[in-house]
């Protein structure tokens, strides 16, 4: 129902709206204070005496906080922090190997006069290859740390994270293919009775003008029915947009948690 939290430097520099505190604390080199904040999600979930602001969708500050999270929270390095120790048979001490993954997800958008949005989770094996899908779904049942427990190594990048993104690339390019497509045809249909109607409406003959004044308005007509019809063929043209949302590289233990292969 609420939370109560002490912001760090970044996010107080995004909430709490003092850049003249933070000129003045980077000026002078005093140890900053950051802002203690509450937040209300679910009034009736809210114990009585705890004051704070009410978070709901469409309020400035969910904005703020969506904002932040995306300028700050769009890259990230973390390794597992519980995985099962084995021995080493030199020293007897625990040690662990991790895996490094390459985790993107990305929205496809499905676009004509109508939207569809899918959000794909794609993850691939930095030092082997193997890529999964639903790869999220894998994360959030795992502890994770920004900080690379003790005792643990972890195994080079085979692969560039170039050569990686490509990969990505490619499967989704063929996941696309493997769907209905019936919906761009319907849109270029649509979009061929909308510019025959353009044309229906600007080609009617006008008799009431001078020769002269008809032909200037004429050009003026033409001018404008070519921008109607790029704007109707932005409109309704299928296509698909393909943009990361947020994307990390992941060190986990193998074998990592059964799950689809792509």
């Amino acid at each position: 129902g609420h939370i109560m939290v002490n912001l760090s430097v970044d996010i107080d520099k995004d909430l709490a709206n003092r850049p003249y505190y933070w000129t003045f604390v980077e000026r002078t080199g005093v140890s900053p204070e950051t802002v203690n904040m509450s937040f209300i999600f679910d009034s009736e979930k809210t114990p009585d005496g705890i004051r704070g602001e009410e978070i709901h969708f469409g309020s400035e500050r969910l904005k703020q906080i969506f904002y932040s999270a995306k300028k700050r929270g769009k890259i990230v390095r973390l390794y597992q922090t519980a995985p099962s120790y084995r021995k080493n048979i030199t020293n007897q001490k625990p040690v662990t190997i991790l895996h490094p993954w390459l985790g993107v997800n990305y929205k496809v958008a499905f676009i004509s006069d109508k939207k569809k949005d899918r959000i794909l989770s794609l993850g691939i094996n930095l030092g082997t290859g193997e890529m999964k899908e639903n790869f999220y779904s894998l994360l959030v049942k795992t502890e994770l740390s920004p900080v690379l427990p003790a005792n643990i190594a972890t195994i080079p990048c085979f692969l560039t994270l170039r050569e990686a993104i490509l990969q990505l690339d490619e499967w989704i390019l063929h996941d696309i293919h493997q769907e209905d497509l019936s919906w761009a045809d319907e849109a270029k249909e649509r979009l061929h009775h909308e510019i025959l109607r353009l044309h229906a409406y600007y080609d009617q003959p006008s008799e009431l003008e001078e020769e002269t004044e008809e032909e200037n308005n004429n050009i003026e007509i033409e001018h404008e029915k070519e921008k109607k019809i790029d704007e109707i063929k932005w409109q309704y043209s299928p296509r698909v947009e393909v943009d990361p949302i947020n994307y990390g590289i992941f060190y986990l233990e193998q074998p990592v948690q059964k799950m689809s292969n792509i």
